[in-house]
């Protein structure tokens, strides 16, 4: 009768074998544990993304969603505490320097509208009314009215998110004080942490994304630029 059975050789090999793996799977453990880690920062992030390029979206002020004023397109927004190179020029007070000319191009509100009674109409949100405005009837028709706004996103099973969210948006006016007209160099620019408290050409929007592992803070940014009217044709 013949018995069959390991040989030593082989005995020694599945022990080493068997070792390799208990080793191994402490590692995938942790390297589970950072893609886990990994995929819901990235998660965070785009809910937070999303939530900021929704917002550029909107007109720049108010004044902008002034239809009377504006003629159908936005113009540039008058500012108490810009920078001088920013503001209307003399020879032409309806554009900046580096305007181009031309009735639909880039240009401040008409230069007539900046004497009418009321003042003000041409000139952007106060630092301290930024917000939502009360004549809005509670759309949000500008990109200062998500100031101090909050929502939420919520998470888990059966959910499209892994963890709930919470994304808390601030939106203030940063100095817009760079170096225009002389050397080219590059500014050296940090990102302010708190509003300036002065109306400035610059806005800046954060989003903080609020999760149980932690917060994100996202910024953007949105200039006093105005925009230009597409021409069309009409066919009959």
């Amino acid at each position: 009768m013949v018995r069959r059975g390991f040989s030593f050789i082989e005995l020694i090999v599945s022990i080493v074998v068997i070792g390799i793996v208990f080793m191994s799977v402490p590692l995938i453990l942790v390297e589970t544990q950072r893609s886990n880690a990994f995929s819901i920062q990235q998660e965070g992030i785009m809910a937070g993304v999303t939530t900021l390029v929704n917002i550029l979206g909107h007109r720049w002020d108010e004044a902008d969603t002034n239809q009377t004023l504006n003629g159908g397109f936005a113009k540039v927004c008058d500012v108490l505490n810009g920078a001088g190179d920013l503001n209307r020029t003399l020879l032409d007070p309806n554009r900046r320097k580096g305007h181009f000319k031309g009735e639909y191009r880039r240009k401040f509100f008409d230069f007539t509208y900046y004497r009418v009674s009321p003042p003000g109409l041409t000139f952007a949100t106060l630092p301290a009314n930024l917000g939502p405005d009360a004549d809005d009837g509670g759309i949000f028709d500008d990109i200062d009215d998500f100031n101090a706004q909050a929502s939420s996103l919520t998470g888990g099973q059966a959910q499209d998110y892994k963890l709930g969210y919470t994304i808390d948006t601030t939106v203030y006016y940063i100095s817009d004080a760079f170096n225009y007209h002389e050397s080219p160099q590059p500014a050296v620019w940090a990102i302010p942490n708190t509003d300036i408290g002065r109306m400035t050409n610059i806005k800046m929007v954060k989003t903080a994304v609020v999760s149980s592992e932690g917060t994100i803070n996202l910024y953007a940014f949105s200039s006093n630029i105005g925009e230009y009217k597409i021409l069309h044709r009409t066919f009959e």
